[in-house]
C-alpha cells in the first residue's frame, strides 16, 4: 500500500469499547457517555460524517489503549431513547488512520485528527461497465461487463447500495497476498458446507471480491460474524498484507475449533452410543431377571454396602477408599470376575469389628482361681500374669509389654493363655506361626495378586469378631525367611504398642487399630528369635515339671479328661499312685506332660478294648505298677542311663535343649599315638573349642594332678560325645570335659552320682552358664545326688521346688580345681600304663 497523503481532516469522535464497526457495516449503537451523546449536538445534518474510534477496555477515554486505525462513519438515523442514552444508526465508510484526538473548544466531546488511506472513487457507466479513478482523477481499473453483471446481481440481491463501493482504499495485491487469499476462501468454503457461521451462498461474494483485499476483509467480517477480539485483530493493522495474514490466522483457528468439534462429536456420538447399548441392555436383563422373578444383585449389594459403610462412621480417609470399590462395584456385572474380586473384599472389610468389643472383666480372685485349678505349680508365672492383668484392670488403656511364654513342649504355653482369656472374658485365638516364611502371611497379600489374602491377624480378628481378643502367637521361634520376605520383621509393627494403633495390612489398605488386641507368644529357644523381636516381648520363662508335679497334674488334669474321652469315666477306673510315677519314671523322661499323656492315653485305650471284650458283668478296674508294663510294653528309660558305677573318663554332664534339661554322658580314652586329639559326636564350635580349652588347661597342671607328662606326647585322646547323630553345641560343658580328661590321664575314677554344668577358662576359672533349673530337673529325674555349678549360677536355685532341693546337693564352683578335689576319687588310683 502506497503511503498515507497529508490530508488532514478534523471528526467529532464517538469512542467504542463493545463493538467494532467496518466499512460498508450498518449498525445502530446506544451512547450512554455524555461525551459521545454530545457529538450528536455538533452533527449539523443527517448524512453529517464522524469517527468512530476503538478502545479494547472500557477505561477513562485518556487513558484507554485506542487502535491506531479507525472508522469515518455516516450517520443514518438517530433517535432519542431516554434521558442517559441516545440511539443512531450508523454506516461504516471507510478506515482511517486516528493521527490524534482532543476536546473541541467547548470541551463537550473529543474530536479527532485523521489521515485517510489511498482511496478510490467507482462510476457505474450506461454500459454496465464500473470505473475506478483515484483521488487524482486517474483511471485506476474497469471491470468487465460479465463481471459486472455478477457483481451487480448479487449486490441487489442483499440490497447493497453501489455507492458504499465508493471511497474504497486500494492497494496492489501481491502475489504472496493473492495466494493467501485463495487459502482464506477455501478454509471458508470447508465451513461453509457444515458451520452456519460461514453462510455457502455468499461465498461467491467473496469470489468476486479476491482481487481487493481491503473490501474482501470488510465483507469477511460482516458475513461470519466474528467476535469482538478477533474484529480488533483485523481492525488494528495499517497495511494490507498484515491484515489478510491476521484473517488466515483466525480463519485457520475458526476450522481448528472446527475439526475438533466434529472429533469431539464423533467421540461423543460412539459414547452416547455405547451407553445407550448398555442401557438398553441392561434394562433388558433387569426385564428378563424381573420375569424370572430373580433380585438385581448389584443394585441390592450396593445399596447394603452403602448402609453399611454409613453406619460404620469410619474416619473420611477409610470412608473414600471404600466408596471407591463400592462405585466400582456398582459398574462391573455380576458374573464378572472383577465382581467377585470386589465383593469379597468389601465382604472381608464389613466383616472387621471396627467397633465391636467384647466386655473385660477382670476379677483377680477369679483369674488366681481359674489359674490354680487348671495348673499345677508355676508359681512365679501365675504371680506374673495377675501383676500384667492389675495393671490392666487399674488402667485399661496401659500399653505394657508383650508377654512371651517360653520354655520346652508340653509344659502348658498355649493352656496358660486360653485360661487368661477364659479368666477375663475376652476371645482367645491360635494363631500358629511356627514355620512361616512369607511376610504376605503377617502383613497380607496385595490384591494385585490372583488368590490375595489378608494375613494372619486380620483373618483373626475376623473370625473372633471382637476388636479385642486375645490372640496367641505359637511358636514364635520358627518363623524362617526368605526371597518373599521376613515375617518376623512384619511382626515388629503388630506386637510394638507405639506402632499397631494403626497397623495397614496390604489386603484391606488401610489403617486398623490393633492397640486394644492383648498378645501373648510362646517359643521354645529364644536364641532364635530376632534380637529387634525378642526385645518387643516380655519373656516368662517356663521351665520342666518335677515328678511330683507331674503327678498331681496326671491326677488332676489329665486323667479325668481323658477318661471321659475314652468313655472310661462310668467304669470307675483307678489309677494308683505309684502306678503314675513307674510310668513317669519308666516311660517319659521329659520336661512336659506331652508323652505322659500319650502314655495314659494308650493305657485307656488298651483297657477299653479289655472292657468291650469282657462279659457284661465289668469288674471296678484299678491300675496297679505291676500292670503298667503289661499295657505299656518294655519299660523305655532306666535309671542307670547316666554313669552306672564309679569309671574313669566317663562323666554326667547337663546340657539344654529345646525339649527341657538333659543329662549328657562325656567318655574319654587314650590310645597309643601322637598327642593328637580328636573329638566326636557332632559338636558346634563352641563345644570343640570348650574341649580344646580343657585339655589345655590339664596339660598346664599336669604335676599337680600326678599325670605323667610324656602321656601328651606318647598317647592319643579322644572325646566322645554320646547320641552323635544330635547336634549339639553351647558353652556348658567346660567342666565336664575338663574332669573326664583329668580322670583319664590321673587314672581316678569320678563319683557316678555327680552331674555337672559350667564353662571352664585356661586359667581353670569357672563361668556362669543357662538353663540351670531345666538342667538340675533332668538330674533330678535321674536321681542323681550332686549336682555341681558356676557359684554365680546358685542365685537361679530360688525357682526349684522344695523336693528338688531337699533330694540334691549343689556343689558351687568358682574354680575347676574344686570340682577336681569333690569329683575324683583319689583312695582308689590305677597305675599309668
Amino acid at each position: 500500500m502506497s503511503d498515507f497523503k497529508p490530508s488532514l481532516k478534523i471528526y467529532p469522535a464517538i469512542s467504542l469499547h463493545k463493538t467494532v464497526i467496518f466499512p460498508g457495516e450498518i449498525a445502530t449503537l446506544k451512547l450512554e457517555a455524555q461525551h459521545n451523546r454530545n457529538v450528536l449536538k455538533a452533527v449539523q445534518n443527517q448524512d453529517q460524517k464522524i469517527a468512530l474510534l476503538f478502545y479494547s477496555t472500557p477505561t477513562p477515554l485518556a487513558s484507554a489503549e485506542r487502535l491506531e486505525i479507525g472508522i469515518e462513519a455516516r450517520i443514518l438515523n438517530q433517535n432519542y431513547s431516554g434521558l442517559e442514552q441516545e440511539e443512531i444508526t450508523i454506516q461504516g465508510l471507510r478506515r482511517m488512520r486516528v493521527i490524534d484526538f482532543h476536546p473541541d473548544a467547548d470541551e463537550l466531546f473529543m474530536q479527532g485528527d485523521v489521515d485517510f488511506l489511498e482511496t478510490v472513487d467507482i462510476e457505474l457507466t450506461e454500459d454496465h461497465e464500473i470505473t475506478l479513478f483515484n483521488q487524482n482523477d486517474v483511471l485506476v481499473q474497469t471491470i468487465e461487463s460479465p463481471k459486472l453483471k455478477s457483481l451487480v446481481s448479487h449486490l441487489e440481491k442483499y440490497e447493497f447500495d453501489l455507492a458504499l463501493l465508493a471511497d474504497l482504499p486500494i492497494e496492489d495485491v501481491s502475489n504472496e497476498d493473492q495466494q493467501v487469499i485463495t487459502q482464506v476462501l477455501k478454509i471458508y468454503e470447508r465451513l461453509s458446507k457444515a458451520h452456519y457461521r460461514f453462510p455457502k451462498d455468499r461465498y461467491p461474494i467473496l469470489r468476486n471480491f479476491r482481487e481487493n483485499g481491503e473490501r474482501l476483509i470488510d465483507l469477511m467480517v460482516q458475513f461470519c460474524d466474528f467476535d469482538k477480539n478477533n474484529k480488533i485483530q483485523l481492525m488494528r493493522p495499517v497495511h494490507l498484507k498484515d491484515r489478510i495474514e491476521a484473517l488466515l490466522d483466525i480463519m485457520n483457528s475458526e476450522l481448528e475449533k472446527h475439526e475438533l468439534s466434529i472429533e469431539l462429536e464423533k467421540k461423543t456420538k460412539v459414547d452416547i452410543e455405547a451407553s445407550r447399548k448398555e442401557y438398553y441392555l441392561r434394562q433388558q436383563m433387569k426385564s428378563i431377571r424381573k420375569e424370572l422373578g430373580e433380585e438385581d444383585v448389584v443394585e441390592d449389594e450396593v445399596e447394603r454396602y452403602q448402609a453399611e459403610l454409613k453406619s460404620l462412621n469410619l474416619s473420611e480417609d477409610v470412608t473414600i477408599e471404600v466408596q471407591r470399590e463400592i462405585d466400582r462395584l456398582k459398574n462391573i456385572q455380576p458374573s464378572s470376575s472383577e465382581f467377585q474380586v470386589i465383593k469379597t473384599y468389601l465382604d472381608r472389610f464389613f466383616s472387621l469389628p471396627w467397633h465391636t468389643e467384647s466386655e473385660e472383666k477382670i476379677d483377680l480372685p477369679k483369674v488366681k482361681t481359674a489359674l490354680e485349678n487348671e495348673h499345677y505349680g508355676l508359681e512365679s508365672v501365675k504371680e506374673r500374669i495377675l501383676e500384667y492383668l492389675a495393671v490392666r484392670k487399674l488402667n485399661p488403656s496401659h500399653k505394657g509389654s508383650i508377654l512371651c511364654f517360653s520354655g520346652p513342649p508340653g509344659v502348658g504355653k498355649t493352656s496358660l493363655g486360653k485360661s487368661i482369656a477364659d479368666a477375663i472374658g475376652r476371645h482367645f485365638l491360635r494363631i500358629s506361626v511356627g514355620g512361616v516364611k512369607d511376610e504376605a502371611e503377617i502383613r497380607g497379600h496385595r490384591r494385585t495378586y490372583v488368590g490375595s489374602l489378608p494375613g494372619k491377624i486380620m483373618n483373626a480378628l475376623i473370625r473372633t469378631k471382637s476388636k479385642n481378643p486375645l490372640l496367641m502367637l505359637d511358636e514364635i521361634d520358627k518363623m524362617g525367611s526368605d526371597q518373599r520376605g521376613d515375617p518376623a520383621s512384619a511382626l515388629l509393627e503388630v506386637l510394638d504398642p507405639e506402632q499397631n494403633a494403626s497397623f495397614t495390612d496390604h489386603y484391606f489398605n488401610i489403617p486398623f487399630d490393633l492397640s486394644k488386641v492383648l498378645f501373648i507368644a510362646t517359643a521354645n529357644y529364644l536364641h532364635d528369635i530376632p534380637k529387634p523381636l525378642l526385645d518387643r516381648l516380655e519373656v516368662i520363662t517356663i521351665e520342666g515339671y518335677t515328678e511330683t508335679e507331674k503327678l498331681k497334674i496326671t491326677q488332676n488334669h489329665l486323667l479325668p479328661k481323658i477318661l471321659k474321652d475314652h468313655g472310661l469315666e462310668s467304669q470307675h477306673i483307678d489309677f494308683q499312685e505309684p502306678a503314675i510315677r513307674s510310668v513317669i519314671r519308666g516311660w517319659t523322661r521329659e520336661a512336659g506332660v506331652r508323652n505322659l499323656q500319650r502314655a495314659v492315653q494308650k493305657i485307656c485305650r488298651k483297657m477299653a478294648r479289655e472292657i468291650v471284650e469282657q462279659v457284661p458283668e465289668v469288674q471296678i478296674q484299678s491300675l496297679t505298677e505291676d500292670q503298667v508294663p503289661h499295657y505299656l510294653g518294655t519299660m523305655a528309660y532306666t535309671h542307670d542311663e547316666g554313669v552306672s558305677g564309679s569309671n574313669i573318663g566317663a562323666v554326667n554332664g547337663l546340657a539344654w535343649t529345646a525339649s527341657g534339661g538333659e543329662v549328657l554322658v562325656i567318655e574319654a580314652i587314650k590310645m597309643k599315638g601322637h598327642g593328637k586329639l580328636v573329638i566326636t559326636g557332632k559338636l558346634g564350635e563352641v563345644m570343640k573349642e570348650s574341649v580344646q580349652a580343657a585339655h589345655s588347661y590339664i596339660r598346664s597342671c599336669a604335676d599337680r594332678l600326678g599325670i605323667d607328662f610324656s602321656v601328651f606326647e606318647n598317647q592319643d585322646l579322644h572325646i566322645h560325645f554320646p547320641a552323635g547323630a544330635v547336634p549339639k553345641d553351647g558353652p556348658s560343658a567346660g567342666v565336664t570335659v575338663t574332669l573326664a580328661i583329668a580322670s583319664l590321664l590321673s587314672q581316678q575314677k569320678v563319683r557316678s552320682d555327680i552331674a555337672m554344668t559350667g564353662e571352664v577358662t585356661l586359667r581353670g576359672k569357672v563361668l556362669a552358664v543357662g538353663g540351670i533349673k531345666d538342667k538340675v530337673l533332668a538330674a533330678y529325674r535321674m536321681n542323681l545326688k550332686y549336682v555341681a555349678l558356676p557359684k554365680h549360677n546358685m542365685k537361679d536355685l530360688d525357682e526349684l521346688p522344695k523336693e528338688v532341693k531337699d533330694q540334691i546337693q549343689f556343689i558351687p564352683l568358682d574354680h575347676v580345681d574344686e570340682l577336681l578335689n569333690f569329683a575324683l576319687i583319689k583312695d582308689d588310683v590305677v597305675a599309668l600304663n
